[in-house]
């Protein structure tokens, strides 16, 4: 078995086991994620935001992404190094958290009439004819 094939083998192995334990891990994010704003934080720290950043996104201030990242940090969820985007040790975001942020990249189009929400050279956005 070459280390490409051990490397997919650990990677599914761990979907698994965050899978069937997403319950018990969504309690543990939930001792620092407790309001909306923490888990938008929470969602953000993917590894591409740097902390100024995930608080624009938020809208809150640096010095509660701070204190976010300080407490992810104290239960090992976070690891993070002072310039570098903070990345969550576990990659794993509860479904219900994802309805609080907008995703990029996902045009909401409607599946009953999808000409009617895309804009053409000839049609403004939204008409239908």
């Amino acid at each position: 078995m070459s280390e490409q094939d051990v490397l997919r083998e650990l990677q599914k192995i761990s979907k698994i086991l965050t899978v069937s334990n997403s319950a018990a891990i969504e309690k543990e994010l939930l001792k620092i994620a407790s309001t909306n704003e923490r888990k938008k934080m929470w969602i953000y720290t993917n590894g591409q935001m740097v902390p100024r950043q995930i608080a624009d996104a938020v809208k809150v201030t640096p010095m509660a992404v701070s204190l976010f990242l300080n407490a992810g940090i104290a239960l090992n969820l976070i690891e993070y190094q002072r310039g570098k985007p903070p990345r969550r040790v576990l990659d794993y975001v509860p479904p219900e958290w994802l309805t609080l942020v907008e995703i990029r990249g996902e045009a909401e189009v409607s599946t009953a009439e999808p000409q009617s929400t895309l804009a053409t050279p000839d049609k403004k956005e939204g008409s239908t004819s």
